[in-house]
Formats: structure tokens, C-alpha cells, sequence
């Protein structure tokens, strides 16, 4: 029929699909990464708020007090009669291992100031002995804070030795720089061995193994001797300066308020003194006997007269008002420092 055609009818032809757009993949592939980014994003925050809000596991940690302020002052505050009256060994009555000298070295210095370096551990008794004068003799020229109290092993030799430690301390002053490091704690791991606190740098190491077997009192080829103290490669030692018999059985505070006059510290009548004593102490305790406190503090006091004298040797004798006292000057003249 004319004008029936279907071709008249005007009918749209059948839609055929778009060609593929060639972003469309990289598009779902960035939607895809952003994704998996946000979802790492909530997953980190959700472990964070997990982390602050649940309970942490038990981490065994050593916390130690703090030496006590009045325990500090009298351990700095010593008068200067006391050390001129004690001197080296006319005042002690305990003979003391003297340091040793050393020559043909470079300065040991750090931070522009001589180095006085102490290696030791918390554990051992004869660290404990040494910790005492060297704590006494730094104190005449700077000061500590964060010292810690202590005890050396209940299962050595001279056990539960009352101390400090110099872990975690801190020592400010202008003439010297302190590095005390503490290479083993008091307290033993599942192995059964004391457990590490802190190791030496190499260039303390290289200052260790050069100078312990050189002929040190109680140095050894094994450079397995503790404590050790070098004083600006000028002095150093590598035991304590007094047995640490000494020290058994003696409280801190009480060893440490002796301190300012030991010879006010005198045993009862017709006790005994400690092993090793040759007689009485100073001129005011002659015809008596001191007690193990006052012996003791006589000991501390005399062996820091000698780590004192190697000090001034490296900082020129400064200050003068401790460099220049006769108790400091009488341990110069027996090390042989000048």
C-alpha cells in the first residue's frame, strides 16, 4: 500500500553499543587503589586506637631510686680539712692500690673537656667499692643528678655491697666530662648470666683494651677486669682502691654522713678492726680505734684524694681551691703526676 512502507514510518534503526573507552580501566584501577588505601588507612587507626586503649603485656623493667638530696650534699660537700687531714696514707689506715700513670698517650677529651671514663657493672663488688671515692672526687668538680642506689650481687664474693650506679645518671660540670657506663646489671636473664645494660663505644673500646693490661693493679690480658676508670689517658686503674670488705655490712647513709669526719666515728671498746687495718686514723682519733664506718669513710676520702690528683693533672689544676689543697697535692706527689 503506497505510503505504507516501513520505510515511511520514519522507525529508528536498532541502538548499537558505545567502543569501549580506553580510560575506563585505568579509571577502575585507581578506584580499586584508592580503596584498598583507604581501608589500610582504617585499619591502621583502628589498631592504633586498639593499641591506647587495650591493655599492654608486663614488660619487666629495673626501676632504682634515687640517691636522696641530703645523701648527695654529703657526699660533695666533704670539708676540705677532712681531705687535707686524710690525705693519701698518713690519714688512711687501709693501704690503697694506687693508679697507675700513663705516658705517650693522647688526651683523652670529649666535648672540649677531659674524659674521665668509667667502665664497670652493676653486679660487681669491687665496681661497688670504686663507685664510692670516684663519686666523691667528681663531686669536687661538677655535680650528679639521677644517681642511683643500689646493691652489688648478694652471690659474690663481698655480697649486697651497698653503691650506686651510674646508669641513667647524669654528671654537668665545667672543667670535666663524665661517661660512666655500666655494662651488666645485678640481675640475671633466663640463661642465667647478668643481663646487659649498655656496651661501649669502639673508640671506649679501643681506650679498654689499650690501657687494662698495661701493667694496671688487678689489670688483666683478658680485659675481663672491672671497674675501670681512665682519667684523660693520664691515670688509670682497673680494681678498687680498698677491698670492699670494707663496705659489708655498712648502711649507705651511714658510710656516707662518716664522710665529713671519719674519725668522729669510733668502735666500741675492745671491738676488733676490719682485716687489713695497720692502726689508728687521724691525729684526733689517736689512742682510739675507729669503727668499720669510720674506717671506710677514711678509705673513700683518701683513694678520691688520688682520683682528685688525676683530674687536676688534666684540667691544669682547675679549679684552684681543690687543686691547690695539701690533701690533693700529697696524693700528686706519691702518684707522680708533676
Amino acid at each position: 500500500m503506497p505510503g505504507s512502507s516501513s520505510d515511511d514510518v520514519g522507525e529508528a534503526p536498532a541502538a548499537t553499543a558505545d567502543p569501549p573507552d580506553p580510560g575506563d580501566r585505568p579509571r577502575r584501577v585507581d578506584r580499586f587503589v584508592w580503596g584498598a588505601v583507604a581501608l589500610i588507612v582504617i585499619g591502621v587507626v583502628v589498631l592504633v586506637v586498639m593499641a591506647l586503649t587495650e591493655p599492654t603485656a608486663t614488660v619487666t623493667v629495673i626501676r632504682r631510686t634515687s640517691v636522696p638530696a641530703p645523701v648527695l650534699a654529703e657526699l660533695r660537700d666533704i670539708p676540705p680539712s677532712t681531705f687535707d687531714s686524710i690525705g693519701v696514707n698518713g690519714g688512711s689506715v687501709i693501704p690503697l692500690v694506687v693508679p697507675a700513670t700513663v705516658g705517650g698517650q693522647p688526651p683523652l677529651t670529649s666535648a672540649g673537656k677531659p674524659e674521665v671514663l668509667y667502665v664497670g657493672a652493676e653486679f660487681c663488688s669491687y665496681c661497688a667499692a670504686e663507685r664510692w671515692p670516684l663519686v666523691v672526687a667528681l663531686s669536687r668538680f661538677g655535680r650528679f643528678s639521677h644517681l642511683a642506689e643500689m646493691r652489688s650481687s648478694g652471690s659474690s664474693v663481698f655480697p649486697s655491697i651497698q653503691t650506686f650506679s651510674f646508669e641513667g645518671s647524669s654528671y654537668t660540670s665545667a672543667y670535666v666530662t663524665f661517661v660512666g657506663v655500666e655494662e651488666y646489671s645485678d640481675v640475671t636473664g633466663p640463661a642465667g648470666t647478668y643481663t646487659r645494660v649498655a656496651s661501649l663505644t669502639p673508640t671506649e673500646q679501643a681506650v679498654f683494651r689499650r690501657d687494662d693490661p698495661r701493667g694496671i693493679p688487678g689489670g688483666t690480658p683478658a680485659l675481663q677486669t672491672l671497674p675501670f676508670v681512665d682519667i684523660a689517658n693520664r691515670m688509670v686503674t682497673s680494681t678498687s682502691a680498698f677491698t670492699p670488705a670494707l663496705l659489708e655490712n655498712l648502711s649507705r647513709d651511714t658510710v656516707a654522713s662518716a664522710l665529713a669526719d671519719p674519725s668522729a666515728s669510733l668502735a666500741p671498746p675492745g671491738s676488733s678492726t676490719p682485716s687489713g687495718a695497720t692502726g689508728s686514723a687521724s691525729p684526733a682519733a689517736q689512742g682510739r680505734q675507729l669503727s668499720p664506718t669510720g674506717i671506710a669513710a677514711q678509705s673513700i676520702v683518701a683513694a678520691a684524694n688520688e682520683l682528685t690528683a688525676g683530674i687536676c693533672s688534666a684540667t691544669g689544676d682547675r679549679p684552684a681551691d681543690v687543686c691547690t689543697t695539701s690533701g690533693v697535692q700529697a696524693a700528686d706527689a706519691v702518684l707522680g703526676l708533676s
